[in-house]
């Protein structure tokens, strides 16, 4: 603490240099040499820097391990400059045989009540004769000595205390018959202390703890199981077996009702200070806020305070879909960005288990519960005016806490829950709107919710005459029935001129191979080639790919029939089939 000037009081002694070489030097002094008739009263805890009202808050527990009382009269306490008179704070000087004593700044009364309610009332409450323990309180920045002496002046307890003690943190004696060795002290567990009772660092009879319970995967999606590692230390002073539980706290009360359990075992017999580390699984997660707890059950348990621990995570539904299916990167001016999504499954999503990233920011979409239900549309902007600038429909803007700011010429977006399961990724370029002549408040529209995010093939640029169709389906939104066969190409004829209307056709494909490398390619009615849609692009045993009518020099093809020639290859690059397609390439205008 800072050093405050003590005020003067008739009743404190001043020990000037030779008490303080005297009182260093027992330092070097074995502890046998203090009489064992002088133990019975012994420093148990020191609170030396509290976390508040530090003039006031300093505080030193005694204990007296006799089988008799000792009346405390006469007895002094402090550092190696000055010790100060114990006396009583109105219950008297007595400390009866294994009670706690607490001697408090004398400023604690009046000043602060932060020990009134960790004191139990069968302690002993003492002060001081003087305003501050020792010279002006104890230091914070030195190591200074705890020095408890009787009636006669003989030194009966001696404590040189350590630095770096945390703030509201006590330094508590181990164990209470062992000598004050600092290697027999250490930080209290307990906030503020323990003041007037057993020491939280003493260990008990019984005590078995749950020192560390962790998730080994990140559980996204309900009916996953996930591997958990927990490790149980025996605190106490006795072997004991016991039994350890996983269960999902649904009540949120950190105790594992039989309801709750999902998996039990026998814990072998741990020895005084050992651990065993035990890794087993949660199977068939639930959804939602999901409480994956921990306990280890021993009924002579002595502190169940560390028999339990909980980790919170978030659990998407089976069947979550949620896509990104418009964006508008570059706005006209007045107007906002935004992009859109789409829940094109069949369960609801809840957008406050969601997060929007960019390739510099990830943000929440929503604080508190909003659900995007089955074939809902909503808008991710960052400001509420983009409800009239775009005339959304009523519900459909969320507006999102520092939105990022998207890039004109590329940016990569993501949809990630709260568990860390992407759900949708589109990597875009300036160049995936399909034209050069795009003006601004244009946007990036899907062709089909269903298709791959992260291929160019599967955006354009809008056709609305507004320039794009936020909330509402997409102006170039393209069905695709379908395919019986294992090619199909739809539509067909397409139109490749820009009013919205078939402007792309789908090609279909089916493979009967679990994987492949496919290559497509596009011939005119000469058989020159015109277009490469695909080269090696790994596959499934199906798939689709988009053909805008563009040639491979980026102009519109000519009116005609062409043919579509696609070429699967295995594993080993080697050709497994050729399949092939004609489709008609049209002007409607």
């Amino acid at each position: 603490m800072w050093w405050r000037e003590a005020k003067p009081h008739g009743n404190r002694i001043a020990l000037g240099p030779l008490l303080i070489c005297l009182s260093l030097a027992l330092v070097f002094l074995p502890f046998s040499l203090i009489h064992s008739g002088w133990t019975q009263v012994i420093l148990t805890e020191v609170m030396v820097d509290p976390d508040t009202l530090e003039f006031y808050n300093e505080f030193v527990e005694l204990y007296n391990t006799g089988t008799e009382g000792v009346d405390l009269a006469g007895w002094r306490i402090g550092d190696g400059e000055e010790l100060d008179a114990i006396v009583g704070a109105g219950e008297g000087t007595l400390l009866q045989s294994g009670q706690w004593a607490v001697v408090l700044d004398p400023g604690y009364f009046g000043n602060s009540t932060i020990y009134d309610s960790l004191i139990p009332p069968q302690a002993l409450i003492l002060t001081i004769e003087d305003a501050a323990f020792g010279q002006g309180g104890w230091s914070n920045s030195r190591s200074e000595p705890v020095i408890l002496t009787n009636p006669k002046g003989d030194t009966v307890q001696f404590f040189l205390y350590p630095t770096g003690t945390p703030p509201g943190h006590s330094l508590e004696k181990i164990n209470l018959t062992a000598n004050n060795d600092l290697s027999n002290w250490a930080v209290s567990r307990q906030f503020r202390g323990t003041p007037g009772g057993p020491n939280s660092v003493t260990p008990l009879e019984n005590d078995l703890a749950v020192r560390r319970f962790r998730l080994l995967q990140q559980p996204v999606l309900e009916g996953q199981s996930v591997d958990f590692e927990a490790t149980v230390l025996n605190r106490g002073q006795q072997a004991r077996a016991a039994t350890w539980v996983a269960f999902y706290d649904q009540n949120n009360n950190r105790v594992p009702e039989p309801a709750e359990r999902v998996r039990q075992d026998s814990l072998p017999p741990l020895a005084p200070s050992d651990s065993l580390t035990i890794q087993a699984s949660f199977p068939n997660i639930p959804a939602g806020t999901v409480r994956f707890g921990f306990a280890v059950l021993l009924p002579a348990d002595q502190d169940t305070s560390n028999n339990v621990q909980v980790v919170t995570q978030v659990v998407s539904p089976a069947g979550l879909q949620v896509v990104i299916n418009e964006i508008l990167f570059e706005p006209a001016s007045g107007q906002g960005e935004w992009v859109e999504i789409y829940n094109p499954g069949s369960v609801p999503a809840d957008l406050s288990t969601l997060y929007f990233a960019d390739a510099k920011d990830t943000v929440h979409l929503s604080a508190g519960p909003r659900v995007l239900e089955p074939g809902a549309f909503a808008v991710l902007g960052g400001d509420s005016a983009l409800e009239q600038q775009y005339s959304l429909p009523v519900g459909t803007l969320v507006v999102v806490r520092n939105f990022p700011t998207l890039n004109n010429n590329f940016d990569d977006l993501k949809l990630l829950t709260t568990g860390g399961l992407e759900l949708d990724r589109v990597p875009y370029t300036r160049r995936w709107y399909g034209r050069e002549d795009v003006a601004k408040g244009t946007s990036l529209e899907k062709l089909n919710p269903g298709f791959n995010g992260r291929l160019s093939q599967s955006w354009s640029a809008s056709v609305d005459p507004s320039g794009s169709t936020p909330g509402r389906q997409n102006s170039v939104f393209l069905t695709v029935l379908p395919a019986r066969g294992q090619l199909d190409i739809s539509p067909n004829p397409f139109s490749p001129d820009g009013d919205g209307r078939e402007d792309f056709t789908v090609v279909r494909f089916e493979l009967p191979v679990e994987t492949a490398f496919v290559s497509l390619r596009i011939f005119d009615i000469r058989g020159r080639l015109v277009r490469t849609l695909a080269e090696g692009l790994p596959a499934a045993s199906h798939g689709q790919l988009i053909w805008d009518g563009k040639t491979n020099t980026g102009r519109t093809g000519r009116i005609g029939m062409y043919l579509l020639v696609l070429e699967a290859l295995n594993p080993a690059k080697k050709r497994l089939l050729q399949l092939k397609g004609t489709v008609a390439l049209v002007k409607r205008r």
